[in-house]
Parts: C-alpha cells; sequence; structure tokens
C-alpha cells in the first residue's frame, strides 16, 4: 500500500513538473514573437507627427537620413520623452506611446527651431 501512494504521488508530481515546464516554453515562445514583431516594428519609418527635429534657427532645415529615422522606433519609450542628438545644431525628439496613442493626440510639426 505504501509503494502503491509513493508510486501515485511521484507521477502526480512529474505530471505536474511537466505541464509547469510546457506552460514556461508556451510563455518563452509568446514573448520571443512580441519581441520578433518589435523588431519587424522598430525597422519601419516612424509615422510623421510622432516624432519632431529641432534645428538652430541659424542653420537651413537640415535633411535627416533615414537611417537615423529608423532608429526612432527603437528608441521610443513608453512614458518618456526621448531625444536623439544627430549632430551640435540638430535633435530629434521622439514622442512615447502614451501620447502618441492617446484619444487627443495632435501631431507635431516635424521641423521645429530652437
Amino acid at each position: 500500500m505504501k509503494n502503491l501512494i509513493t508510486t501515485i504521488l511521484l507521477m502526480t508530481i512529474t505530471t505536474s513538473f511537466l505541464y509547469s515546464q510546457n506552460a514556461v516554453v508556451e510563455i518563452v515562445e509568446e514573448e520571443q514573437i512580441q519581441t520578433a514583431g518589435g523588431i519587424s516594428f522598430a525597422k519601419e519609418l516612424p509615422k510623421e507627427g510622432t516624432y519632431q527635429i529641432i534645428y538652430k534657427a541659424t542653420e537651413s532645415i537640415p535633411s535627416i537620413d533615414n537611417e537615423i529615422l529608423l532608429t526612432v522606433n527603437e528608441k521610443r519609450k513608453a512614458e518618456e520623452v526621448e531625444y536623439i542628438i544627430v549632430n551640435e545644431q540638430t535633435k530629434i525628439k521622439i514622442l512615447p506611446y502614451s501620447i502618441i496613442y492617446a484619444k487627443d493626440f495632435t501631431p507635431v510639426a516635424t521641423y521645429i527651431t530652437e
């Protein structure tokens, strides 16, 4: 009788362990899919109005290489405004997701002087 209880207990623990491992694998796979989706999203050019190119008033309007613009989505944060310094005269202001997905969001001008 003692052997039977030990066997049943061992089978229950083993089955429980296997199911928990399966759940962990599913969660990891789901996170990897979300990360992969985030990476592919980051390689898209950002929508105008979700970032702002700020330049010195003494300069002409700068041209920004698409390679730099591709990093905007990578650097965009959930709650904080982020900046990319292009050079001494130019920086890019990146609006956070909390602002651009707000119901009352108004796109910003692409170029402004400082």
